[in-house]
């Protein structure tokens, strides 16, 4: 809009009136003009009687060196009664010229209003997935760089590529694209394990499991869902002599942890369960918080019994 002032007040006929009284298409085609070619100020005058007596084609052609786009016209529109940034008219005759594939240029069309943030996260969003309505769901451009990285990495862990864009696709709010991505992960296999199954230990191997699992033994388990696909976190259910508990083992420092072990509800397991599972996982090389070996004590009873809290789960 700046541009359009300083045309107005150094050229003849009142460049500026013109375009306020004429159509939002009109802005923006002049406006295109200024971005592309702005005039040094001995040619405004020149250049304002260019504007007012030529049509919108002849000017986009001379904006862009006769290189204009099919449909420039109609994208412009979508911009609005308010001249953008230079870089918004540049770049959206950039994507329209030279897409990066079919599917940007029926989603710049397909666009309720155009601005430069929109331009890009549509630039940016893999072809599966660029969709008007997904660039209208995203609220900024990291927020698209995050989409388009959760889409990939989910894809290589093995979900379905044309079922994630599908489910993507059909989206029509910020709210429900947020809330996708934890139905997906769920189906998710969990990287290997640390420990092998056996017959009293049972590693988690999606999650599916692992919710599953939450809800069986009432905790927050599910919550872990991320770090345990990331192979940060690993969890598995240990049994022993009737009963059966949920473990979490974390890497950290180089090595695998457990962080803790728990009963229905979050109750500690009883103290046989522990000692068994200690020794498991001890043989197994994971770290025991307080579980290397002792000399006998008299405080051995009291350590076992306390042990547990020292395991805790965050699982408020």
């Amino acid at each position: 809009m700046a541009a359009l002032v300083s045309l107005d007040q150094n050229c003849r006929g009142g460049v500026m009136s013109n375009v306020l009284v004429g159509s939002a298409e009109r802005l923006q085609v002049i406006a295109t003009y200024l971005a592309t070619k702005p005039p040094a100020v001995e040619r405004m005058a020149d250049v304002g009687d260019f504007l007012l007596r030529s049509d919108h084609q002849t000017i986009l052609s001379a904006a862009f060196d006769g290189d204009v786009p099919e449909g420039l016209r109609r994208a412009l529109r979508r911009i609005g009664p308010s001249a953008q940034d230079r870089r918004c008219y540049t770049l959206l005759h950039q994507l329209l010229s030279r897409p990066h594939h079919e599917s940007l240029t029926a989603c710049i069309y397909r666009l309720s209003s155009i601005t430069r943030s929109k331009l890009l996260i549509a630039r940016m969003l893999p072809e599966a997935i660029c969709r008007a309505n997904v660039v209208e769901a995203i609220t900024d451009v990291s927020a698209a760089t995050d989409v388009t990285g959760a889409f990939e990495q989910l894809v290589s862990r093995g979900v379905n590529a044309n079922d994630l864009a599908g489910a993507i696709c059909k989206v029509r709010s910020e709210s429900e694209l947020m809330n996708l991505w934890h139905r997906w992960l769920i189906k998710l296999d969990c990287p290997p394990n640390p420990i092998p199954a056996s017959s009293s230990f049972t590693p988690v191997r999606s999650g599916e499991e692992l919710v599953s699992l939450a809800k069986r033994f009432r905790n927050c388990g599910a919550r872990y869902l991320l770090p345990v696909m990331a192979g940060e976190d690993a969890m598995a259910v240990m049994e022993h002599g009737g009963e059966s508990a949920m473990v979490h083992l974390r890497f950290s420092e180089g090595r695998w942890r457990c962080e803790g072990v728990y009963g229905p509800r979050n109750s500690p397991p009883s103290s046989a369960l522990r000692e068994a599972l200690y020794e498991h996982l001890e043989r197994h090389n994971v770290v025991v918080l307080s579980a290397s070996r002792r000399k006998p004590s008299e405080w051995d009873s009291l350590r076992r019994l306390m042990r547990h809290r020292m395991l805790d789960f965050d699982f408020d």
